[in-house]
């Protein structure tokens, strides 16, 4: 009786063994040679850096300068406020609010 987990690495098809491990069948395939070094860090800069510059754009114009314009309309909102009323929020509405850490 076989243990518990045991598996057939390899599984007959007609009159030819089929092996069902994805590393065994990997082992059958053909490797390209590795590319000349110039040629490799130029096709990677080629196809990365331009990839990387896209997503530190959308990063910055998504994440940063939503940040940046809530904290200046936040800003700008006290100041009118302040302007309106003439007097700074009392000290539990500003602890409230997390200015008085």
């Amino acid at each position: 009786m076989p243990a518990v987990g045991w598996h057939r690495p390899f599984r007959p098809v007609g009159n030819h063994i089929v092996a069902t491990d994805l590393l065994e069948s990997l082992a059958d395939q053909a490797v390209p040679p590795v590319p000349a070094q110039r040629t490799f860090v130029a096709g990677v800069r080629r196809k990365l850096n331009p990839r990387l510059l896209v997503a530190q754009i959308i990063e910055f114009a998504v994440g940063v300068m939503a940040w940046a314009v809530l904290h200046m309309a936040m800003a700008l909102l006290g100041a009118l406020r302040y302007t309106v009323t003439g007097a700074w929020p009392e000290a539990h509405d500003r602890r409230e609010h997390g200015h008085d850490r």
